[in-house]
């Protein structure tokens, strides 16, 4: 379980404390109840967490919203997002932390060199990649990785990106926190990072996501301009 791979990482990285904050909207598997109950276990004098309930199921990116500003709400140097299925490894999250000492905002791409996605089939592979070019096409070109969720920023670039005005509520909560985070940082780096298909749990994704980000692109493409 994620939980437990992030402690031992936490024993692995020195003067840096983990507050990890499990956001959940009432799921049916019990994740809160599991999440409490195993961080009860594992807390220690650098590791702590916290699990939110949301009665409400209103998106993605209204869940993170909810949680990255509570961390916030905590003085909190950086937030690190993931997702809790293991298909984001924690044994990247040294590289992050090593790149967050120059870089306000740390990508985790796909699409660098010493990234990749071994998983995944053909079609999957395309729809991302090409999706990822037609955003860069209109956003930010140093960002190779728009959709991709392991990424971590500064809490005064997110406090100047203010998370009560991203307007995407679903998985374009990735792209448009990217995009906005991205135009407001002194500096952007890349860590490569290989994706696996998620160890546990099933795909929340719905099927509309595609055609709601194809539209978002240039939306936020046209506010650039403006």
């Amino acid at each position: 379980m994620l939980l437990k791979a992030l402690k031992k990482q936490s024993l692995k990285i020195s003067n840096v404390s983990f507050l990890v904050a499990v956001v959940d909207d009432s799921s049916p598997d019990g994740t809160s109840k599991i999440a409490k109950k195993l961080g009860k276990q594992l807390s220690s004098s650098n590791f702590s967490v916290e699990v939110i309930d949301r009665a409400e199921k209103d998106g993605y990116g209204k869940a993170c919203v909810k949680g990255m500003n509570y961390l916030l709400s905590k003085k909190v140097d950086f937030v690190l997002s993931m997702d809790a299925d293991l298909s984001h490894d924690p044994k990247y999250i040294k590289n992050f932390i090593a790149a967050s000492k120059e870089h306000p905002l740390v990508i985790g791409s796909r699409y660098v060199p010493g990234g990749s996605t071994p998983d995944w089939p053909l079609l999957r592979r395309i729809l991302s990649k090409y999706g990822n070019l037609y955003a860069r096409l209109f956003l930010n070109k140093g960002i190779s990785d728009y959709t991709g969720g392991f990424n971590l920023y500064s809490s005064k670039l997110l406090k100047e990106v203010d998370l009560n005005n991203i307007e995407s509520t679903g998985y374009g909560f990735l792209i448009e926190l990217k995009y906005k985070a991205s135009s407001k940082a002194t500096s952007i780096y890349q860590v490569p990072i290989v994706f696996r298909d998620r160890q546990h749990g099933k795909s929340k994704i719905p099927k509309s996501t595609l055609v709601k980000n194809f539209l978002l692109v240039p939306k936020l493409g046209m506010q650039k301009n403006n």
